[in-house]
């Protein structure tokens, strides 16, 4: 995990077009990072637990999550195809995911968060690759139940990432045509915890307009509460230049943001901080793609 500061650092001032000088930001950027340790202790504790305390979970719920079909008995074989990297127990990926649920898990139960959105300045930044990637590494916990949707909407491609037939176009969920957790397939065959995925396989038309509509948030937040996961993940559409993912914001609890090591610019991730000020907190920027390497890979451990 790395703050704006490091990817300033890192990434230095890019002019947008060749010949253009770059500028710092024009006022500062109200948003703290809320990872490695960043928790405000005049806060601490407030609202805790605000999803289903996994003791408390109704009976309905109980019931809707044992009947959801399952596709994969186990986490470890959800799979990103193409050449992305494993995501299975044991690979670097899987442990880099496991670092990241780790300071998420801390602050969800910190400050009573349930809701993540992750995204991404633009396309090709690896945010539904660590969006799934975090979900599998939720759900390899004991009575630890997470949701992974995907929520971009005029863009659907978790499915064709995770190489898995979606049940069908989520908006007839949003169209209550069918019953929220019809759209739901599950990844682990326990009935204490596991993942529940929540794909697509057509774009809602007008996707910004359509979530902007009182039925279509209902029946996404039924989807939800039907199965009471701990954890719901939102892999969001990108955050600039789209108008979708802003439509979104007024339903999560917190984002997460994903950067390319080779093509996001500290300007974009600063761009990013505004358009999410003053509606959701921002959990912090996970850099994707970069070329470091730790060096205590080569050393022998004692």
């Amino acid at each position: 995990m790395v703050n704006t500061r490091i990817l300033e650092e890192r990434l230095g001032w890019r002019a947008t077009e060749d010949g253009e000088a770059p500028t710092p930001p024009s006022r500062a950027i109200g948003h703290q990072p809320m990872l490695q340790g960043r928790v405000d202790s005049a806060t601490r504790g407030r609202g805790r637990r605000v999803g289903p305390s996994r003791l408390n979970r109704k009976t309905e719920a109980e019931e809707a999550w044992a009947t959801i079909p399952v596709i994969l008995d186990d986490p470890d074989r959800l799979a990103a195809r193409g050449h992305a990297p494993s995501i299975a127990r044991g690979s670097a990926a899987a442990a880099a995911m496991d670092q990241l649920r780790t300071q998420i898990l801390r602050v969800i139960d910190d400050k009573g968060l349930r809701r993540i959105g992750i995204t991404s300045p633009s396309r090709g930044a690896g945010r539904s690759f660590v969006a799934a990637g975090l979900a599998a590494s939720i759900a390899r916990l004991d009575a630890m139940r997470v949701m992974l949707i995907d929520s971009d909407l005029e863009y659907p491609g978790l499915a064709d990432l995770l190489d898995l037939d979606a049940p069908g176009p989520l908006e007839a969920v949003l169209s209550e045509q069918i019953a929220p957790e019809a759209q739901l397939r599950r990844v682990g065959d326990t009935d204490q915890g596991g993942l529940a995925l929540a794909l697509n396989s057509a774009p809602v038309v007008q996707a910004a307009e359509r979530m902007m509509m009182p039925e279509a948030i209902l029946a996404l937040r039924a989807m939800i509460d039907c199965v009471a996961p701990d954890v719901v993940i939102h892999d969001l559409p990108p955050l600039l230049n789209d108008p979708v993912a802003p439509a979104l914001l007024s339903q999560l609890d917190a984002v997460l943001l994903v950067a390319d090591g080779k093509r996001s610019t500290a300007q974009d991730v600063l761009e990013c901080e505004r358009v999410l000020e003053g509606q959701v907190p921002l959990l912090g920027v996970v850099l994707n793609k970069s070329e470091d390497r730790d060096p205590r890979r080569t050393r022998g451990r004692h």
